[in-house]
């Protein structure tokens, strides 16, 4: 694991909503939500939008995937 000092100056990509989940997996919206209550994606909570998907999150179910 890096240094907390070394992480200071990398920046993360910004969470996604539902709807761009959807557009990336080319499925509908409740597709996501049905993915996230059977925990296949992982969500976090960002100021008043709850349930945003770290891009890692959907990285890690695409290789899943293949």
């Amino acid at each position: 694991m890096l240094p907390p000092a070394i992480l200071l100056g990398v920046e993360w990509p910004a969470p996604l909503t539902v709807s761009e989940v959807a557009a990336e997996l080319g499925c509908s919206e409740d597709d996501v939500r049905a993915l996230i209550r059977d925990d296949e994606l992982q969500t976090v909570g960002c100021g008043i939008r709850p349930g945003l998907v770290p891009r890692h999150q959907l990285d890690a179910y695409l290789r899943r995937l293949q």
